[in-house]
């Protein structure tokens, strides 16, 4: 989905404490409170199959489910918008004139590998850099500490928690067959420095660098885009 391509890359390891319980961490990262809407700006290094590209942009995130990012080039307006009101997730894709539709659950859940899990407040919950509420009590992992989620059909979910904050420092997903469907890994702090994502079956990586976190106060309409006229529409999932 087209929202994701602003998530991966190579890999520079986070610099990241990782000498901890995991039951502990797995209980601040559950006791902490949801912050409040908040805005960065970012830069972004984005691989697409044979194009890569260098790019900036913003993203705001009100949690539990509810975020809008903006990518831009050197000049002109947005390339890409993208935004999820915590049911649909629209995205436009201004050089092909492209607006796509998909349910948060069908859409944003498949692709990260999170199926049977809430789509939108799983993908708030990685922009922020903080544990994801999936189905089911996780397994504890004691090295590197963190937590993996295992369906029965052999898909799977797992974290790699920072002994610091007890936020994401990596996060990983296969599908039943084990195919990979995501790989992330984090600058964690108060909130995110950094994230450097790829996504497999959509051929998409980013290095993203997040300049400094503040308060937001976005109206509720920031998080439901408005198809352009005349451009093609795409509805994915149901």
């Amino acid at each position: 989905m087209i929202l994701l391509a602003l998530l991966a890359c190579p890999r520079s390891g986070p610099n990241v404490t990782l000498d901890a319980d995991p039951a502990a961490l797995l209980g601040r990262a559950r006791a902490e409170s949801a912050p409040a809407a908040i805005y960065a700006p970012f830069s972004a290094v984005l691989a697409m199959k044979d194009n890569r590209v260098t790019a900036g942009g913003n993203v705001v995130v009100v949690a539990p489910d509810r975020f809008r990012l903006e990518l831009r080039g050197p000049i002109g307006p947005p390339q890409l918008v993208v935004a999820c009101d915590g049911d649909v997730v629209r995205a436009y894709l201004a050089p092909k004139n492209l607006f796509v539709e998909a349910s948060a659950d069908a859409g944003l859940a498949m692709v990260l590998g999170a199926e049977g899990g809430d789509g939108a407040t799983v993908a708030t919950s990685l922009l922020l850099g903080r544990v994801p509420i999936l189905p089911g009590d996780p397994t504890l992992v004691l090295s590197p500490p963190g937590l993996s989620w295992a369906r029965t059909d052999g898909a799977a979910f797992s974290v790699v928690l920072d002994a610091a904050t007890a936020h994401l420092a990596a996060a990983r997903a296969n599908d039943a067959a084990g195919r990979p469907l995501l790989d992330a890994t984090w600058t964690p702090g108060a909130f995110p420095e950094a994230l450097n994502v790829t996504i497999p079956p959509l051929s998409v990586s980013a290095d993203v660098k997040f300049g400094e976190w503040q308060p937001a106060s976005p109206t509720d309409a920031a998080f439901v885009l408005v198809k352009p006229e005349g451009a093609e529409t795409r509805a994915i999932g149901g």
